[in-house]
């Protein structure tokens, strides 16, 4: 049987530094596991060009845009600009990912075993949480699932998982599959791993993978007991709401995806009411997220 051909891609909006650091990572150690490299700059600032120059990186492919394309939108252009390359497999990373050379080589080992795989995803390692991430094992995320690290030697079916330390396949981008762009910024994995699932393509935890997460949360306490929340910017929650609506009528979701959004948005609320900063001004977000997300408006709003 023929290797697959893998590529890395590396997603980025004004993070040079962390950029060009991993880039140096990967040369170090393992270099020799993808085909290509591939950088996608929202609004770059030629530094992440110079660095490529001056380390004489000539195994990268730097695409740089002069606007913001959001999470949506580079995840998009990055599958698709994977597939032009002539890539089987694309190990999607954002600026904070780690590239770990045992993890992405147990993915692409698994993936070249096992037929129709539209994305293999790594055991995600949430560390505000100390808990591992298992809440793509429901098919919505309510409520976020975590557990101890999976030792057995199974997959774990799931339907959807983090774009960030994902190797995708490009096989449904050549169906013409591929993640909303216009999201912009917001729940883009969830609706391309519903996309995956509704168009047959299978996606799965592969045991024996680790990818630490770095996603940001506050700690809270509600009757004495401890609560760990999402702490994002108050422009995140326009989008989430608005998103969450459009990806469940774009995958001709069942009557009980739209219960399960709703009840997602009335959490948001009663979180934000509760515990969050800046109340009003989310709860107003919130507001237009649904009004947008019901009158099927997409794209960057004006925020942030």
């Amino acid at each position: 049987m023929t290797a697959p051909q893998v590529g890395l891609a590396i997603a980025t909006y004004k993070q040079d530094a962390m950029v060009c650091a991993l880039l140096d990572h990967v040369q170090r150690e393992c270099a020799d596991l993808f085909r290509t490299i591939l950088v996608v700059d929202s609004q770059g600032s030629g530094a992440i060009a110079a660095h490529i120059k001056e380390r004489g990186y000539t195994n990268v492919v730097l695409r740089d845009y002069d606007r913001n394309l959001g999470s949506a939108g580079n995840l998009s252009l990055r599958l698709e600009l994977a597939a032009e390359e002539g890539l089987d497999y694309v190990y999607a990373v954002n600026h904070d990912g780690t590239v770990d050379r045992d993890t992405v080589t147990k993915l692409v080992a698994f993936v070249s075993t096992h037929a129709r795989i539209g994305a293999a995803y790594p055991m995600r390692f949430m560390r505000g949480r100390n808990r591992y991430d298992f809440t793509g094992t429901m098919r919505f995320p309510l409520p976020i699932h975590l557990g101890d690290r999976h030792d057995s030697q199974s997959p774990i079916d799931v339907y959807w998982a983090s774009s960030n330390g994902a190797l995708y396949s490009t096989g449904p981008v050549r169906e013409g599959l591929l993640p909303w762009g216009d999201l912009w910024m917001g729940w883009e994995d969830l609706g391309y791993g519903w996309l995956l699932e509704r168009k047959g393509w299978k996606q799965v935890l592969v045991p024996g993978t680790h990818f630490d997460d770095n996603y940001e949360y506050s700690k809270q306490r509600v009757m004495g007991r401890p609560l760990v929340i999402a702490d994002k910017p108050a422009w995140y929650a326009y989008y989430g709401t608005r998103n969450l609506i459009l990806v469940t009528r774009r995958t001709d979701s069942a009557p009980l995806d739209y219960v399960g959004v709703a009840a997602r948005i009335m959490l948001e609320v009663g979180l934000t009411t509760a515990f969050k900063k800046n109340k009003l001004t989310r709860l107003r977000y919130i507001a237009a997220g649904l009004r947008d997300g019901v009158t099927d408006r997409a794209g960057k709003w004006h925020v942030p």
